[in-house]
């Protein structure tokens, strides 16, 4: 039987076994980093010439030669490197130039075949290259990958990204795009920056999305358009806005509410007694942001709305309407006595008055006193049990 003595020498030569053990890989991958380091600067310094023609010769019509000699398989590993800073750098003919050249040199062969590895993260980093080089060829195998990528893995959003660079055609993109919106939710605005990295024209999958049954596909149709601002979207967008996702409907009327040509007077007052208290947020904000002063009566009864987002936002839509909205937002503390609408748009005025006073401190002219002025006078005569207030505020 071993004493406790015993046992705690045992434990003590165990521990130090250990930290002798991890000493030595410590040191084991410092050699292994210098060596690498080595090999990189060697590397370098044979191929300098050949990364110099690279950059000098990205302009010329011919194609881009292959490097000198027959380089090892560690030294195109750093050639691609820095072909990958190039890529990363160069747009259009002389990106295109820089893909063939991969192609040329094998590393496009070389990651294909890496994809079959059994090894999870030699297949991610070689989906990883594929994008960088924009591999065409590339597409079904990564599409293959992404399918049997597990939804909690978040290696997907690698693969995927790699899909959207090397997709031949929309078709492609359609097919990365349901499979990650099924696998993970609210990843609507990353699939559009996804799809953004693809060298296809994709006004037409955006609009594809916007007209399927899949309200998930909807989404990212239409955070599509509102990214790349598309137009001619009359015929869809008034049918989203009955949708029955909300998340839907609010998407839509944002895209309506940033073009006036959207903007009927029905259409207005729809959105104004609308259900949702979001979308009469964004229409008495787009109100004001548009200058559709014809609507200053709808917003002036919008500030009494039951939510507070909509009162502020039509207050504050009012106060941009320069004097005529202002009068309508004095118009209030003289027809009310007490409750939200009141206190909301005195909020309003005051904080209109203060940001007027601190413009003709700043930069004083006649328009600007008068303007002030007037303000300040329908203010007074609307409200006159605050006069002290504007005093300390003249003060």
């Amino acid at each position: 039987m071993q004493t406790p003595l015993a046992m705690a020498i045992v434990f003590v030569y165990a521990l130090c076994g250990l930290t002798v053990l991890g000493l030595l890989a410590l040191f084991a991958l410092k050699l292994r980093n210098i060596s690498a380091e080595k090999q990189a600067r060697r590397c370098q310094e044979k191929y300098r010439d050949y990364f110099v023609y690279l950059q000098a010769y990205s302009e010329e019509e011919e194609r881009l030669k292959v490097p000198y000699g027959d380089p090892t398989q560690k030294e195109k590993q750093l050639i691609q490197k820095k072909l990958f800073e190039l890529l990363e750098r160069f747009t259009g003919v002389h990106r295109e130039k820089l893909i063939r050249l991969c192609e040329d040199m094998g590393l496009v062969a070389l990651d294909l075949e890496r994809l079959k590895s059994g090894w999870k993260w030699t297949r991610v980093d070689a989906a990883y290259n594929l994008g960088v080089m924009r591999s065409r060829q590339a597409a079904p195998d990564l599409l293959a990958l992404l399918q049997k990528s597990s939804a909690n893995d978040p290696s997907l959003f690698i693969v995927a990204r790699a899909i959207a660079k090397c997709a031949r055609d929309n078709g492609d993109l359609r097919q990365m795009a349901e499979f990650v919106v099924r696998a993970k939710k609210n990843v609507h605005q990353l699939i559009v920056d996804m799809i953004s990295d693809s060298q296809l024209d994709t006004d037409s999958l955006f609009t594809e999305f916007i007209r399927d049954k899949d309200p998930e596909l909807v989404k990212i149709g239409l955070i599509g358009f509102s990214v790349h601002a598309q137009t001619g979207l009359e015929p869809a967008l008034p049918k989203l806005v009955m949708s029955p996702d909300k998340e839907v409907r609010i998407k839509a009327v944002k895209l309506m509410c940033r073009d006036v040509r959207y903007l009927s007077e029905q259409t207005v007052i729809d959105f104004l007694n609308h259900k949702d208290w979001e979308i009469r947020a964004l229409i008495a904000k787009a109100i004001g942001a548009l200058q559709l002063a014809a609507y200053i009566p709808a917003l002036k009864k919008a500030v009494g709305d039951s939510n507070w987002w909509v009162r502020h936002h039509s207050a504050r839509s009012l106060a941009q309407m320069h004097t005529e909205g202002f009068a309508a937002l004095c118009e209030i503390l003289r027809e009310e006595r007490f409750g939200h609408k009141v206190d909301m748009a005195h909020q309003i005025i005051l904080e209109e008055l203060e940001k007027e006073k601190l413009r003709l401190e700043q930069e004083s002219s006649t328009e600007q006193q008068l303007a002030y002025n007037e303000k300040l006078h329908l203010y007074r005569k609307s409200y006159k049990k605050t006069i002290s207030t504007v005093q300390v505020m003249e003060g």
